[in-house]
Parts: C-alpha cells; sequence; structure tokens
C-alpha cells in the first residue's frame, strides 16, 4: 500500500515564480467524505483516479490508477462535486526535494500552497525563503474542502491588487543595471517567458486581457495613486474551451460588440472572432526577463519583442505603492513615462 507524506505551506512572496514553468491541473471529487476521497484529475494530456484514506498527521493511504482522458473529462464535467479544482502546478527543486506549487482558479482564485512530500514524517528538510506559514493540520486547505468550502468565498479570502510602475524605451536596462546593485537588488533566476497573446481594444485601457500557457487572463484597473500607477485586480482565469456567458464578460470589458453564436470557444475560435472586429487587436509579447527584488517590490527589467519590434522595458510593483515609488527612484527610472503594456501594445499596432 502506497503512502503519502506531505507538508503545505503559504508562500511569503512570488519569488518562486521565476523558477519553473507551471502545468494545468483539473479535477474532481466523486467522493470527498473525511474517510476517504475519490478524485479525478486530468494533467496536461494525462488523467488519473486517485483514492485517498483518511490523514493521520502528515501520512495518509494513497492508491493512483491512470484512466482514458476523454472518460475523465466527461466524469469531471457530469459526475464530480461542484465546483471543480482548477490550478496550475510549478514543480520547483530544492535540495535533495521537489516542492509543488498550486496556484489556484475559478472560485479558489488568489490562493496559493506549497506542498513538499517526505519520505518520513520527521524527515528534516530545508525550507526556500519564499515558504511561509504551514497549514499542513488545517483541513480548510485540503482539495477536497475547497470544493465545498472554497477560498472565495472564506472570510478575508481575497486577492490583494498591486500597484504598478513600467517604462518602455532603448536604453533602459542599463539605467537599471548599473543602480540596481546600489539599490540592494536580490537577484532571481533569469528566463525567457512563454510567449503571450494581448487582446487590445481601441476604447479601453482599463481591461489586461491576454492567453498565456494556455489560460485566457483578465485584470481590470481599479484604481489608480496620486503618482499615475496603476492598480489592476486578477478577475479570472479561465481554461479552453471558454463558455460562452465567460467570454461575453470578457468581451464586454473590452467595450465591443461580438456576437456569440457557440455555446464554448476554442483558443483558435476566439482568435478568429477577435479577428473580424476593426477596433480590436492581437500582439503578440515575447520576451527575456530578467527578475529581481529591491526591499521585497518585485522588480524585473526584460528585452522586449511586441510582434516582433524589440524593445527594452523594466518595471516595480508591490502592494504598497509607496514602497514601488521608492524601488523606481533606487532604480533611476522614475522620471520616465510611466507604460502598461497595453499602451506599448497599441503604439506598435499604430492605435496610440
Amino acid at each position: 500500500m502506497a503512502q503519502e507524506i506531505e507538508r503545505k505551506f503559504l508562500l511569503k512572496n512570488d519569488a518562486w515564480r521565476e523558477l519553473a514553468p507551471g502545468t494545468a491541473y483539473r479535477q474532481g471529487y466523486l467522493n470527498s467524505a473525511k474517510e476517504r476521497t475519490v478524485r479525478i484529475r486530468t494533467i496536461g494530456d494525462k488523467a488519473f483516479l486517485t483514492v485517498k484514506g483518511l490523514n493521520t498527521g502528515a501520512t495518509r493511504a494513497e492508491f493512483e490508477y491512470p484512466i482514458p482522458l476523454a472518460e475523465c473529462n466527461a466524469m469531471l464535467d457530469t459526475l464530480a462535486e461542484k465546483p471543480l479544482i482548477e490550478k496550475k502546478r510549478y514543480k520547483i527543486p530544492y535540495g535533495q526535494l521537489t516542492w509543488e506549487i498550486d496556484e489556484f482558479f475559478g472560485d479558489n482564485q488568489g490562493l496559493i500552497v506549497a506542498e513538499v512530500e517526505l519520505e518520513h514524517e520527521d524527515q528534516p528538510f530545508d525550507k526556500p525563503d519564499w515558504i511561509g506559514d504551514e497549514v499542513t493540520h488545517d483541513p480548510r486547505y485540503f482539495n477536497s474542502n475547497l470544493v465545498k468550502h472554497p477560498y472565495t468565498q472564506w472570510h478575508g479570502g481575497h486577492i490583494v491588487p498591486r500597484a504598478e510602475f513600467r517604462v518602455f524605451g532603448q536604453d533602459v536596462i542599463g539605467i537599471v543595471k548599473h543602480r540596481m546593485w546600489d539599490a540592494g537588488a536580490v537577484l532571481q533566476k533569469a528566463r525567457a517567458m512563454p510567449a503571450e497573446t494581448y487582446f487590445i481594444s481601441r476604447h479601453t485601457d482599463a481591461a489586461n486581457v491576454k492567453v498565456r500557457d494556455g489560460l485566457l487572463d483578465i485584470k481590470l484597473k481599479t484604481a489608480e495613486t496620486p503618482d499615475g500607477y496603476e492598480i489592476f485586480q486578477p478577475a479570472g482565469k479561465f481554461q479552453f474551451p471558454v463558455p460562452r456567458g465567460d467570454l461575453a464578460a470578457i468581451i464586454g470589458h473590452l467595450k465591443v460588440n461580438l456576437q456569440l453564436d457557440r455555446a464554448v470557444y476554442s483558443y483558435n475560435e476566439f482568435l478568429a472572432l477577435v479577428n473580424t472586429h476593426p477596433d480590436l487587436a492581437l500582439v503578440t509579447v515575447e520576451k527575456m526577463r530578467y527578475g529581481f527584488t529591491v526591499k521585497g517590490v518585485i522588480c524585473e527589467y526584460a528585452r522586449v519583442f511586441l510582434n516582433g519590434a524589440c524593445i527594452e522595458t523594466a518595471c516595480c510593483e508591490s502592494e504598497d505603492p509607496a514602497a514601488v515609488k521608492q524601488a523606481a527612484e533606487a532604480l533611476g527610472i522614475s522620471a520616465l513615462p510611466n507604460t502598461s503594456y497595453l499602451k506599448a501594445a497599441k503604439r506598435v499596432t499604430g492605435m496610440l
């Protein structure tokens, strides 16, 4: 009989994001009783059925079997308890172990949990700097309980928006590199980011809609600080195919009218739909990102290609606008125009 021994933790910050790509998971429960859970889930193009026993400390029995992908999707759609668990998993080696970070979407958007699997409960292990409080014994964080009591329904369960200051230009990287050491920069792993497709509208700069890693992501502008830093609130991430109702809401935020005749839309069908409207445009964004932090503020500089046009960018973002201002000043970019990706993409397409 297989046994699962794992510890769960919350995250202190986003420093882990640059360390590994994520894989989409979609899962549901045929039985979520405390004594036993029966889970089905898809991981990319594979599917599994898993039976788990009652937790004893950090240990419980586990049995897992591969099943046909089409049958798993059918059971998820028709038999599994709702809402389904939608998440991306990032696997990050650290020391002799691998940490698995789950970023949840849908009804559990805003929740991020890290897990590490051990050989025995008393096994010592080192924790990365980005690991926060332990929640191993808090049943609220069990995936089976997130179906019954989603994170967005918890008291205080919400996504804290960040203020962002971003600049574009042809000599931005040189300015930042010259100042970052004196600013006390803590480096992260450099990373070639997955290509993103931005959907921009002639009628608004307040809806950031893009596809990255196969997920349709929307953030909405909710405020602007006295210094002009824009604050965007995550409004949802959707796996394709996307239902017509969700797509209609997203298109509404782009301030255009599109006829939606299908019940669901695949990625290619959505692209074709956008291409029919004269006030919408697609911009492909590719970048090599160099991430770091300055006194806890998330920063980056990057070489970016917008529909093939090369430009440099730098950014500071945090939940604390005052900290963003201090970081931008320390990096020598605070006097440059604050320009979002949306506005930069519009310049490339001629919308500005």
